[in-house]
């Protein structure tokens, strides 16, 4: 169980295309600051080592254009399968599957049933500074959630999420959760900070956790069970 009370939920389902819920608060007290040990944990290795968006498996242009410029770290390059339990974003991912989660989604009609036969998962985090951005595309996924951090008191503006093909702004806000269907066309606004030079780190994170359908894999057994 968890005390989904802390969180203020708002469906927007007024609108052309898919519904989308947006939670702030996502993460409680304690789970927020277990989370800023391990995204401060990344941001403590070496500048030089982290990999950049557009060097790696990210939405292009047909003609190889990337269209994400940022900073990622894949949770799957740093914990094996035995590692994740020492991963507090990983370790709060319990609550998208509570009976508690799944009730919300039931505002997105009638979308919100895929949902329920998803089985697979994947993280990545990824951080945006001076100029960074991503442009308009859709994720290989069945849903997606992004949950954004940065530290108080903000250092910049923009880094605010679009729904493109509705032209829905969602205003970049701690601990503010969206989820959404992945084919849902959405986009980042560049990041600009107030002033020169920024610690590294001190930017805006994007928690991303992607969800698919595996037929091979056992599904969970709120899925099991049904929601009806």
């Amino acid at each position: 169980m968890i005390d989904s009370k802390v969180w203020n939920v708002n469906v927007i389902k007024d609108n052309p295309v898919y519904p989308f819920v947006v939670i702030d608060n996502w993460y409680t007290q304690g789970e927020e600051s277990a989370v800023w040990t391990e995204l401060d944990f990344y941001s403590s290795l070496p500048k030089i080592n982290v990999p950049r968006a557009e060097n790696t498996i990210v939405s292009r242009l047909e003609d190889g254009t990337p269209l994400g410029k940022h900073y990622r770290w894949y949770t799957s390059s740093i914990y094996n399968e035995y590692g994740r339990q020492f991963s507090p974003i990983l370790n709060c991912m319990y609550k998208q599957r509570t009976p508690e989660f799944y009730n919300l989604l039931k505002g997105c009609q009638p979308h919100y049933k895929s949902f329920n036969s998803t089985n697979r998962d994947s993280t990545l985090v990824s951080y945006y500074e001076e100029n960074d951005h991503y442009k308009p595309h859709w994720d290989n996924a069945h849903w997606t959630m992004c949950i954004w951090f940065f530290k108080d008191p903000k250092k910049f503006t923009g880094g605010d999420f679009t729904f493109d093909e509705p032209n829905i702004e969602v205003k970049c806000k701690h601990n503010r959760a969206v989820f959404f269907p992945s084919c849902y066309s959405h986009s980042v606004s560049p990041i600009k900070f107030d002033k020169k030079p920024i610690e590294f780190g001190t930017g805006r994170y994007t928690i991303t956790h992607f969800y698919y359908t595996d037929i091979e894999q056992k599904y969970p057994e709120e899925v099991k069970k049904g929601d009806n």
